[in-house]
């Protein structure tokens, strides 16, 4: 018969075995559970992130935010020589450089005619989008233009006449390279700077196709944009220009481009010397 003592033993060695172990058990669960209480009282459902925090995120992580396509339209600039003259299409640098300095602080973002074409062609224009243009290919582009545009960070389409390259106050080879390089589109202008709307059909195939081939063959790239001298025309000079290889074309008729446009009659905005800066942002705003 076994001795008290050895009962208790025995009664000790079966609380180790079994209770305790279950005791842990229950310990654990039900701390457990009350952890995972904790966490779903100290949970919320994540808030969509406002615009302001996109930005700020886009901002550290160096990536640029969405582009919202909700422009409807494009203003096309017109420049001819910056600098001061006899007449109103030369404009001052000190007036190009508030002008430009305008674009900047309200926004604005400078394309190529070629991007601005893609752009009206696919119905995606992103708010604010300007384009400079500079007609005739003058020196000043690169000695005043070009210099106030880096300093904004702006690009632009120069139509030049090839046949000028050799003439005083217009840009060399050289120098048209040098801009194309630079990320400022050459467009054409023609040779010579005809008057399309009464030369001969043979003379504009020469004119148009001509100046596109000769900067072509001196750039290496494909040259898109074109620029009727003076703004003159005839019923068959746009068919001849989309024949040739050009993806648009402007005018001087005043207005700003749209999708609705014929792309080889695209109208600008005129830029004339004499505009104050208020007179400026009006005539695009």
């Amino acid at each position: 018969m076994p001795s008290r003592w050895q009962e208790d033993e025995s009664i000790v060695n079966w609380y180790k075995k079994f209770i305790l172990p279950l005791l842990i058990v229950i310990i654990l669960i039900s701390g457990f559970t009350f952890f995972l209480s904790q966490q779903r009282e100290s949970y919320s459902e994540p808030s969509a992130p406002s615009a302001a925090n996109v930005e700020n995120i886009s901002n550290v992580l160096n990536v640029e935010p969405p582009i919202e396509y909700t422009g409807t339209s494009i203003p096309i600039l017109m420049y001819h020589e910056i600098g001061t003259g006899p007449n109103s299409l030369y404009v001052s640098a000190e007036n190009f450089r508030a002008q430009m300095n305008y674009l900047y602080n309200s926004g604005y973002h400078t394309v190529t005619m070629a991007n601005a074409q893609e752009m009206l062609v696919n119905e995606k224009i992103p708010a604010k989008t300007v384009v400079l243009t500079f007609d005739d290919g003058y020196r000043s582009i690169y000695t005043r233009a070009w210099p106030i545009m880096q300093e904004f960070g702006f690009t632009g389409t120069v139509f030049v006449c090839t046949d000028f390259s050799c003439r005083a106050n217009y840009l060399t080879w050289e120098e048209i390279i040098t801009l194309q390089t630079a990320g400022i589109e050459i467009g054409s202008h023609t040779k010579n700077h005809i008057d399309l709307k009464t030369a001969s059909t043979e003379r504009q195939t020469q004119e148009i196709f001509g100046s596109k081939k000769a900067l072509e063959e001196k750039l290496g790239v494909p040259v898109k944009s074109f620029c009727y001298p003076t703004g003159t025309y005839n019923e068959n000079t746009p068919q001849l220009v989309k024949v040739v290889g050009y993806t648009s074309a402007v005018t001087v008729a005043n207005g700003q481009a749209t999708s609705k446009n014929n792309f080889y009659l695209i109208p600008r905005v005129r830029v004339p010397g004499w505009a104050s800066l208020e007179q400026f942002s009006n005539s695009f705003r």
